[in-house]
């Protein structure tokens, strides 16, 4: 009975200790909370004051930048010192200065006022200034004080010369009397003398003028005359070596040499010996007739010959290309690089830019005025005229009269339309 008393009251108490035990870890845990919490609270407290404190001096640093900036005047901006990491910092302040740029100006200034710029501050350069300043009103002052005294002497100087000017004119005006009589007496003489002169002289200067007429004159025609025949040295020049190279309209420039019905690719005599550029075009004729038969496209070009694509042929059954069939481009002389000028209007799409790459493109060299040396001449529409209310003839202008004058051959871009596809 006595041991049963004993294991009961020892388990209530076993429960009473551990329930002791979890309240007073609850009330350690509590306290160590609140501890926690009040070094949070107080660490906030004083984050906020130093933000606050920090706000300000950034507030007061904005005020004196701003003032500082009024004050001098040289606004610009300031990237921070070299080799600091500022991440992604930056001051905005509207009177912001770059120090650099003050200095410069700072130093600029002194070397325009005559003074040491190095390591000088604001104040020592101010007080420099009004020193050199001080010291050039010093020297202002002594070098007036030196001209009163040089123009008090001058004055006096001036009272002696007046006075021997007196005398000097007395004694010059009875050296005059004198010398008027002696200049009266030569003066006769000598007029006699220049009269004789200059009826010698007058006669010399007529015979003079006509020979320097005459010999301008001549001089004149000469000139005229050598330039003429400049001319025509370099318009003939130009004609022989043009007609040497350049077959007439109406001959081939080539043949076809190898040609099958019903296949759109043939060859034709032309390779790059003869200057030939891909793309090229040609008119295909049967050699007993001057009607085109179809055309013929440069597609790939060989030494000796030319591989070309057969296209828009009259009468594709009964007469295709043949072996033997001419080919002709007005454009196109073999082994030789045409110079061209474009003579007049050209509208879209064939205006004066996209015709010239389409030509330069075939190995013709397009020119932009009309001068000796230009082989051909492809004539547009008639170009409007000053007054923009309408046109004038082509053929009225100077341009077309000169490419007469030197003989060049004329085509016309309605002719040559269809062998210069854009």
């Amino acid at each position: 009975m006595h041991y049963r008393q004993s294991g009961a009251t020892t388990v209530p108490m076993m429960f009473f200790i551990m329930l002791l035990l979890l309240f007073i870890g609850a009330l350690v845990f509590a306290y160590n909370t609140v501890t926690e919490n009040g070094k949070l609270a107080k660490e906030l407290v004083d984050a906020r004051d130093e933000a606050r404190t920090l706000k300000n001096k950034n507030q007061l640093a904005e005020h004196y930048i701003e003032d500082i900036g009024k004050v001098i005047g040289k606004l610009g901006k300031y990237p921070g010192r070299s080799g600091f990491d500022y991440s992604g910092a930056a001051l905005d302040s509207p009177q912001l200065m770059n120090p650099t740029e003050v200095k410069k100006l700072l130093e600029d200034s002194c070397t325009a006022a005559g003074i040491s710029a190095a390591s000088s501050s604001l104040e020592n350069a101010l007080g420099a200034m009004i020193s050199s300043v001080n010291a050039s009103k010093t020297r202002v002052t002594e070098t007036e004080t030196e001209r009163d005294k040089v123009l008090a002497e001058k004055t006096a100087i001036d009272q002696e010369f007046q006075k021997a000017t007196a005398d000097a004119s007395t004694k010059a005006n009875e050296f005059a009397r004198n010398l008027d009589q002696a200049r009266s007496d030569f003066e006769t003489a000598k007029s006699q003398k220049d009269a004789n002169a200059a009826s010698l002289t007058q006669a010399v200067t007529a015979k003079n003028d006509e020979l320097a007429a005459a010999r301008e004159e001549a001089a004149k025609k000469e000139k005229e005359l050598r330039g003429e025949i400049t001319k025509r040295d370099i318009r003939l020049s130009a004609m022989t070596e043009r007609d040497r190279l350049r077959n007439p309209p109406d001959v081939a420039d080539g043949k076809v040499i190898v040609a099958r019905n019903g296949v759109p690719t043939g060859f034709i005599n032309l390779g790059r010996k003869d200057l030939l550029q891909p793309g090229t075009m040609f008119h295909i004729k049967n050699p007993n007739s001057q009607a085109v038969k179809g055309y013929a496209t440069v597609t790939r070009v060989e030494e000796e010959r030319a591989e070309v694509a057969l296209t828009n042929f009259v009468d594709p059954i009964g007469d295709f290309a043949r072996e033997g069939d001419q080919i002709y481009n007005p454009l196109f002389t073999p082994r030789m690089t045409r110079t061209i000028y474009l003579m007049g209007r050209f509208t879209a799409p064939y205006n004066k830019e996209q015709l010239t790459l389409l030509l330069k493109r075939l190995g013709n060299r397009v020119v932009d005025k009309m001068a000796p040396g230009v082989d051909t001449v492809v004539l547009g529409n008639d170009p409007v005229n000053e007054a923009q209310d309408g046109f004038t003839s082509v053929k009225d202008s100077e341009e077309y009269k000169e490419a007469h004058r030197l003989n060049v051959e004329f085509t016309y871009l309605n002719i040559i339309r269809d062998l210069i596809k854009l």
